[in-house]
């Protein structure tokens, strides 16, 4: 007698935590401010390491600071929201989040200004264990929905698909398929995203009227047993005394 047992099981399933946060107007300006007036600074003292194809500007300064170190009270609620959502997505990938293994060993978070004409090529978080964006101002003119034509929408690519989501000429022709293999999102003020660190996206050039601001982090839990020293200042690490967490350094 032949019997038969199905198995059904989906093997890297690929979760998203979208948490869409209101009232957050006043927030996002201060956060905004706070983020122009650094970058002067940043740019002036620091070293730039060319990432996603960015050469220039604060988005290239990611590994000599960390939005989540500094001293104000927007930041201070900044990192209340994000903890709170690291909590969430942890739970919704089957994780314990108070579990000894998913405590946060370190976050790099830093920020991006995207400008007319700017834009993020394909890449990936590799090997944090999730990442997130938080979009403080979108750029698009106040009191108008946005417009294809102004640019800016983060585009996610699903994994699997690696010769589409290398980019490039590796990306080949468009085909009936692309719906199924990447989904094009638009930026919205107060929208906190978290989703596996694997995952390739790119920001399409951005072509608003205003500067795009969005945080980006990557998170390290202790069960990785990652080689790296989390300290200095690309790196948060919670419970870890406000005062002795690193300023600026010169280059």
């Amino acid at each position: 007698m032949i019997e038969k047992n199905l198995k059904p099981e989906m093997f890297w399933p690929t979760p998203t935590l979208t948490i869409q946060l209101a009232g957050v107007e006043e927030l996002n300006r201060g956060l905004a401010r706070i983020i122009k007036e650094k970058e002067k600074e940043i740019l002036s003292k620091t070293r730039a390491t060319p990432v996603a194809g960015v050469k220039m500007g604060l988005t290239a300064h990611w590994l000599e600071f960390n939005v989540l170190n500094w001293d104000y009270p927007e930041i201070a609620e900044l990192r209340r929201m994000v903890l709170d959502g690291i909590r969430e997505m942890f739970k919704l990938v089957g994780e314990d989040p108070d579990s000894p293994g998913m405590q946060i060993a370190g976050i790099s978070c830093w920020a991006n200004v995207l400008r007319y004409g700017e834009f993020l090529e394909v890449h990936h978080h590799d090997p944090s264990f999730v990442s997130a964006h938080y979009q403080v101002q979108t750029g698009y003119e106040v009191g108008k929905p946005p417009s294809k034509d102004e640019g800016g929408q983060t585009v996610y690519f699903r994994p699997g698909f690696l010769d589409r989501s290398m980019g490039g000429k590796a990306a080949g022709q468009t085909s009936p398929w692309d719906s199924d293999w990447k989904i094009s999102v638009e930026p919205v003020e107060g929208k906190l995203f978290y989703f596996p660190s694997y995952v390739r996206h790119e920001v399409r050039p951005y072509l608003g009227t205003h500067e795009r601001i969005s945080i980006a982090m990557d998170i390290f839990v202790k069960k990785q047993e990652a080689l790296m020293h989390f300290g200095g200042p690309r790196w948060f690490v919670p419970g870890k005394p406000q005062a002795s967490r690193p300023s600026i350094k010169p280059r």
